[in-house]
């Protein structure tokens, strides 16, 4: 018969009640560390993506727009702008960091356990996507992104042919000077 292996090992004592206790024990604090854990970094998520809004209403107030925070964070949007009296609904998203084929940027709802739900016309206006490492805005309208959860952008360029789809967006906020596009009915 095969002992436990080196994952379910416990230390042993004279009365195996006590072995029994001490490994479901250390379970516990395992599991309570993993949970901790990923409360940290959904924290620290939240954070990063908050800090993105704030350099997004710092560099959109710069440039003339106003910028308004709605209250709470049940909308789909992060953020109001106003241009020439209309009320543009923004979403920011924002990538800290990249692998060898640009930056991947996750233009769904994050849910937990879930998959991600697209975001429609009738929820946003503009998705502002920021790539931090590059100081580097995107401006897409709703439109552009309202089929996929993930896109990837170039902001140094690439050398493949479907690549830089998202370029034209790049510092594109006179798109919001502009306004959305009146939706049909």
């Amino acid at each position: 018969m095969r002992g436990p292996g080196p994952a379910h090992s416990t230390l042993m004592t004279e009365n195996s009640d006590d072995s029994i206790i001490l490994h479901l024990s250390q379970q516990s604090a395992q599991q309570l560390a993993q949970r901790e854990s990923a409360l940290c970094m959904a924290k620290y998520s939240k954070r990063k993506g908050e800090m993105a809004e704030l350099v997004f209403a710092l560099k959109a107030i710069s440039m003339g727009f106003s910028v308004s925070k709605p209250f709470g964070d049940s909308d789909p949007y992060d953020l109001v702008v106003e241009s020439h009296g209309r009320l543009l609904r923004i979403q920011v998203k924002s990538v800290f960091s990249t692998n060898r084929w640009g930056y991947s940027v996750t233009v769904a709802r994050n849910r937990l356990h879930r998959p991600g739900e697209l975001y429609t016309a009738q929820e946003i206006d503009f998705l502002a996507a920021y790539v931090v490492v590059h100081d580097v805005w995107y401006i897409l309208p709703v439109e552009e992104v309202a089929d996929v959860d993930h896109i990837r952008l170039y902001p140094v360029g690439t050398k493949r042919r479907d690549g830089g789809r998202y370029e034209k967006y790049r510092e594109a906020w006179d798109q919001l000077r502009l306004g959305a596009p009146a939706l049909a009915l």
